[in-house]
């Protein structure tokens, strides 16, 4: 963890609590996450010639607060992953 020493993280985090391949259904789990008080967005994906729905939250700037989001996501029975993107 070198890097953290100052120098600013050259990535966004966000923490993906599916992938689905209908809207609806990334619509309803985006609905979940605000409830729960989360709010998400949907981006859509090409992926093998599919579109998928990608439910995420973020970014975040700092890997900790995205790992501490999967953490409260996973305690309340959400799958999720944490997705790094370079800025």
């Amino acid at each position: 963890k070198a890097a953290e020493s100052g120098s600013a993280d050259p990535y966004d985090y966000f923490v993906q609590a599916g992938a689905y391949r209908t809207q609806a259904d990334a619509d309803a789990q985006r609905a979940k996450l605000a409830m729960l008080g989360w709010e998400a967005r949907v981006s859509e994906r090409e992926q093998n010639g599919r579109t998928v729905y990608r439910v995420r939250v973020g970014p975040f700037s700092k890997r900790d607060d995205a790992e501490q989001l999967k953490e409260k996501l996973e305690g309340a029975g959400v799958e999720s992953a944490m997705v790094r993107v370079q800025r």
